[in-house]
């Protein structure tokens, strides 16, 4: 494990998680319904029919990034197409806001999924919690950076204005594309010899899917996690919307909140990097879905500020343990020569996730209210604790 290596990498994480919070929990959702008069159901098809389009094509991808032996190029490329698109949400009409940003989450998740399969190069068998964490931690540290000088673009040109909107895309853009930087120069990764093409990765992608039942603990912890997934891409997109429709709260008062859940994020994930290489990553990842669903009753049962920021700092810590253990466990249960063509199926299986939960939440916020959106998140996450029971 190169020091200089888990730096470069986890810059990444710091880089890509401003999109996550700027764009799919802030921005997009807050733009598109103030100022393009859309509403939760169509965000929620937005995010929901772009993570189809990532289940589908990302085993793929993940596939051919096996034989080319190389990440790096498609981390690139979608990062690229990610900060462009991002740009546009700015100067369109609704439909192309909603197209673009469509295409701005599918590019996101693309990059990440070839991102994740570069942990077992970056970190040795007994240090994956450890990096894991550490890359995790980087990512909200990256949330409060953007929040920080977000504040102070927004103390300018207005918190609830469309121009400090606006500018809110420029900067996800800038952001993410040069700290993204870092990790395009500083990874090193030797070309393979001989290379296969982009129908070889389709036949393996084919040929991992008829041998699944020799790979059934794997497939359980992919189901676990579909339900896990739901839950939590609900909670990213509609968190803003949630604070603003049933506690009132303006821009620069969640700003504040999420600054101190995004603590508790970074504190959860490096406290779960540690004990998932001491004890295991299934522990974690079932006493954090234990969390979740006591931090989602209590938002529905307590509308008030107070229990909104213990909750939701819980819930921080918690979704940053998540994705920290998540990682291992995967390499835990699969081959490494394959390892970038199964993390193709842990982000199509989050995806499909990600197509269900936004939609069912943004459905029934609209057409009911936002305490049948949290108990369906409730839902999802008991299912996923049951699948990774013995």
């Amino acid at each position: 494990m190169l020091k200089k290596e888990v730096f470069y990498w986890g810059m990444y994480d710091l880089a890509n998680t401003i999109f996550s919070a700027l764009f799919v929990t802030f921005f997009f959702p807050f733009y598109v319904k103030t100022f393009l008069g859309g509403n939760e159901f169509q965000i929620g098809l937005v995010f929901g029919l772009s993570m189809l389009l990532v289940a589908i094509l990302v085993p793929i991808i993940g596939a051919w990034s096996d034989n080319l032996g190389r990440r790096m190029p498609f981390i690139i490329i979608f990062t690229v197409i990610c900060c462009l698109l991002t740009l546009l949400v700015s100067y369109t009409t609704l439909a192309l806001a909603l197209i673009a940003g469509f295409f701005a989450n599918f590019s996101y998740h693309a990059a990440l999924t070839t991102y994740n399969a570069l942990l077992p190069k970056i970190a040795g068998k007994y240090d994956l919690g450890k990096i894991s964490g550490i890359g995790i931690g980087m990512g909200y540290i990256g949330t409060l950076i953007s929040l920080a000088i977000a504040a102070i673009i927004l103390s300018r040109l207005g918190w609830e204005t469309i121009e400090g909107s606006k500018a809110m895309f420029v900067l996800t853009a800038i952001l993410f594309f040069t700290l993204s930087l870092f990790t395009f120069f500083g990874i090193k990764e030797k070309k393979k010899i001989e290379t296969k093409g982009f129908f070889s990765a389709l036949e393996n992608v084919k040929k991992t899917i008829v041998q699944a039942k020799k790979h059934k603990t794997f497939f359980r912890f992919l189901l676990a996690m579909f339900f896990y997934a739901n839950a939590i891409f609900a909670i990213i997109v509609f968190l803003f919307l949630y604070a603003r429709t049933q506690l009132n709260l303006s821009v620069q008062a969640f700003f504040a909140v999420y600054l101190i859940q995004s603590v508790g994020a970074v504190i959860g994930s490096l406290i779960a990097g540690k004990y998932v290489d001491k004890y295991n990553s299934k522990t974690v990842l079932w006493y954090s879905g234990v969390l979740w669903v006591i931090v989602v009753a209590a938002l529905m049962l307590f509308t008030n500020l107070v229990v909104f920021i213990i909750a939701g700092t819980i819930g921080g810590a918690a979704l940053g343990a998540v994705w920290t253990a998540q990682r291992p466990k995967l390499l835990e249960l699969v081959p490494k020569k394959n390892v970038g063509q199964f993390f193709g199926f842990l982000e199509l299986t989050n995806k499909f996730s990600g197509v269900f939960g936004p939609i069912v939440f943004g459905w029934l916020a609209k057409y009911y209210s936002y305490q049948a959106g949290m108990a369906s998140v409730i839902l999802f996450f008991a299912i996923g604790l049951i699948m990774l029971r013995d």
